[in-house]
């Protein structure tokens, strides 16, 4: 990934995360008496300005989004290349106590806005998403997928999707690296 392409990809997010607050660029800069103009978030969502982390930081309090899921995955994604497909009954997990299921919930919530994914008993995650995640849990992804089946959230390979489970709208594929 260049870092043009870097760029893209984080403004693109910025801007998902805005638009998923019901905010325009101008109403961002009424809400923050002018700290954020709409020019310069205008700028860092079509990837021609550079964002400092700081700043980054505090557009995810203000769109109310954990950081780590503005930030673009790094393209080397060897921690996942070993693990099976991640795809997470959504069912299961609701059944589960929110003390523990809390985060990945609401991570869960925002990757379905983020990609407009409606599916109410499946979601197929990204390998990328994975080490998002695991991010959020403070450990490696090969850790928290084994965490995730034992839970039971995980739809194993071979095993039906949840009646009512719409494979279309939940799929989203692992990217691969580039080469």
């Amino acid at each position: 990934m260049t870092d043009a392409d870097y760029a893209l990809e984080l403004g693109r997010r910025l801007r998902a995360a805005r638009n998923r607050r019901g905010l325009s660029l101008l109403d961002v800069q009424e809400r923050t008496g002018g700290r954020w103009t709409a020019g310069t978030l205008g700028a860092y969502e079509r990837g021609s300005r550079t964002l400092r982390v700081h700043r980054l930081v505090e557009l995810a309090e203000l769109y109310d989004v954990p950081a780590t899921l503005l930030v673009p995955p790094p393209v080397e994604r060897r921690e996942t290349d070993d693990l099976p497909p991640l795809v997470i009954d959504l069912r299961r997990l609701r059944k589960l106590p929110p003390t523990r299921t809390g985060p990945l919930r609401r991570w869960i919530a925002i990757v379905q806005v983020l990609r407009s994914d409606s599916s109410r008993d499946v979601l197929r995650l990204r390998r990328s998403d994975l080490q998002s995640l695991s991010r959020l849990y403070s450990t490696t992804p090969a850790v928290l997928y084994e965490r995730l089946g034992a839970w039971g959230t995980l739809v194993e390979a071979g095993e039906p999707v949840p009646a009512g489970g719409r494979r279309r709208a939940a799929t989203v594929r692992p990217t691969q690296p580039r080469r």
